[in-house]
């Protein structure tokens, strides 16, 4: 009897607006699923929530329900921009899904809605990424192709048993295109790798380093051709003196 006693005493110690809040907030929560969506952001990045409603002086975010089911009392006024319009800045966001719910003198009195999070930025469903496994496995094949394609063209100049070139073979120059085909084909994959296991992994580590794999690999491409375009002007200057030596009857190492 006494425990009852003290317990509802601390119940009463709870501010009257607090437990409004709080009752609100869960009350809106449990219909947000049918609501429309503010919109998708992304992880790391602060997102702007706005509420518009020109009849209101005021607006109340009450209460946001976090990915891990959590929920945060906010119960702060949402700056007004004019216009009817009111806006307020979340941050710290983390991938999932944040449910928000407050109060107005204006409009609907109350507003229940939501905002998705994902990690790049991007909506991703199951259903989407069920036309990305099909093209995972067209590029795929289309890589191996490429790889026994490359091991058909020559490496280098026609030799005789000597060493020595007897002709300047141009399709060797095919083999570098069909490496950095390769290379796009690779960096394609990791793309498609990544927003399949965001969609279809609760776990979403592995995604995330798929994501940043491609990432590294996509701002690594541009070196890469320079590289590429530096190797293959070297090596038909090399091509053109030995063309030369040819066309005077001297047939040259292929070291040279």
């Amino acid at each position: 009897m006494k425990n009852k006693i003290l317990l509802n005493h601390q119940f009463q110690r709870i501010p009257k607006k607090l437990m409004v809040t709080i009752i609100l907030g869960i009350f809106l929560i449990s219909g947000v699923s049918a609501l429309d969506t503010q919109g998708i952001g992304k992880e790391g990045q602060n997102f702007t929530f706005i509420q518009t409603c020109d009849t209101a002086t005021y607006i109340t975010l009450s209460t946001i329900q976090k990915p891990d089911r959590s929920v945060q009392v906010i119960n702060a006024n949402m700056t007004s921009t004019g216009g009817g319009a009111f806006q307020y800045n979340l941050t710290s966001l983390v991938s999932g899904r944040y449910d928000l719910t407050g109060i107005s003198d204006g409009c609907e009195k109350t507003f229940a809605t939501y905002i998705e999070i994902t990690y790049n930025g991007v909506e991703l469903k199951q259903s989407q990424s069920t036309i990305y496994i099909p093209l995972f496995l067209f590029l795929i094949f289309i890589f191996i192709i490429t790889i026994l394609g490359i091991k058909q063209l020559p490496s280098s100049n026609t030799q005789d048993e000597e060493g020595k070139i007897l002709s300047i073979s141009y399709l060797k120059y095919l083999r570098p295109v069909g490496w950095f085909f390769l290379w796009i084909l690779f960096i394609a994959m990791l793309f498609l790798s990544s927003n399949i296991a965001f969609a279809f992994l609760g776990e979403q580590l592995f995604a995330k380093i798929l994501f940043v794999l491609f990432r590294i690999c996509f701002g690594l491409t541009p070196v890469i051709v320079i590289v590429w375009i530096i190797w293959i002007y070297r090596q038909m200057f090399h091509d053109k003196q030995m063309q030369k030596m040819l066309n005077r009857g001297i047939f040259p190492e292929g070291k040279l």
